[in-house]
């Protein structure tokens, strides 16, 4: 299997990755835990790297300049200089993910058969699949599901892309309990969601790389509000998940332009079916009353 990280990375959301492919065993090398916290730290605070030297960046993780620079070369830079480039680059300049995706694609092997690229691209998805499966914690999966069944009322949020998401899991979710609702849907607002909740309450975030600063930001508020948080995101240094009480991660790595879904849509159906296992007959009375619905609506062809 392939993984989404070069060496060096070539840009901030490839390096991002790392730290979950390294806790999974996908990736090996020789780097000490404090080396790896350290990475973390700069992960979570790019402008600390962009804007700081080597020694002041030593002091400010808690590791030797040395060290810095070993951590460099072992991510396949020349030095440190080299590796803050990388910092100095993402945060300087506009995001430019999915113009970098769709490069990739258009200059990718032109003289490859139509049926050649439609098995590639199964054989990615079927291996995000895979490992998104493999690597599922099932305490993990557990805890998220115990959330969606406790909890009072739920609300569900994702920027862009994952704003679909988070309808999906509305629709879904809402077959098998009351109190759902998607962040924004009638227009209110990220702050009319916080503030008609509370401690009982859930907030179910979609997310991954790029993430969006309003996601992140919501997230934090959440937190800072006590509000548990469910996070379905793409890696354990995602901002979400470091903020989240539960998070469930996917692989979405594709030549796609934008973030591939497929892994992300098996594992909310995942949470689905657990959950439905969970709340039981109350989960088949709420379906009955909604088929009872649908039927006097007559909305069933």
């Amino acid at each position: 299997m392939s993984t989404p990280v070069s060496f060096p990375p070539k840009s901030l959301s490839q390096l991002r990755k790392l730290p979950s492919l390294l806790k999974r065993g996908e990736i090996t090398l020789p780097m000490g835990k404090r080396l790896l916290v350290a990475l973390c730290l700069m992960l979570d605070d790019p402008q600390l790297v962009a804007t700081h030297t080597i020694t002041e960046l030593a002091e400010a993780t808690g590791v030797s300049p040395a060290s810095l620079t070993r951590l460099a070369k072992l991510l396949g830079f020349t030095g440190f200089v080299q590796f803050q480039a990388l910092f100095r680059h993402a945060v300087s300049e506009p995001g430019r993910y999915y113009s970098e995706q769709a490069t990739a694609l258009v200059s990718s092997d032109q003289n490859s058969s139509l049926s050649s690229r439609i098995n590639s691209h199964c054989q990615r998805q079927t291996e995000n699949l895979l490992r998104t499966a493999e690597h599922l914690s099932e305490s993990e999966l557990d805890k998220a599901a115990r959330l969606l069944v406790k909890a009072k009322r739920v609300r569900i949020a994702g920027r862009r892309q994952s704003y679909g998401l988070a309808a999906m899991f509305n629709y879904m979710l809402g077959l098998i309990r009351g109190g759902v609702g998607v962040v924004g849907a009638a227009g209110e607002g990220q702050a009319q969601t916080l503030a008609e909740l509370d401690s009982r309450d859930l907030l179910v975030m979609f997310g991954s790389e790029p993430y969006s600063r309003d996601s992140v930001t919501l997230a934090q508020l959440a937190c800072e509000l006590k509000l548990p948080l469910l996070a379905l995101t793409d890696s354990y240094h995602s901002p979400l998940a470091q903020l989240a009480d539960a998070s469930l991660l996917t692989q979405n790595a594709s030549p796609l332009y934008t973030n591939s879904m497929v892994a992300t849509v098996f594992m909310m159906e995942t949470l689905l079916l657990h959950t439905a296992r969970q709340l039981g007959d109350k989960a088949v009375a709420q379906l009955s009353r909604r088929e009872e619905l649908i039927n006097r609506l007559n909305d069933e062809f």
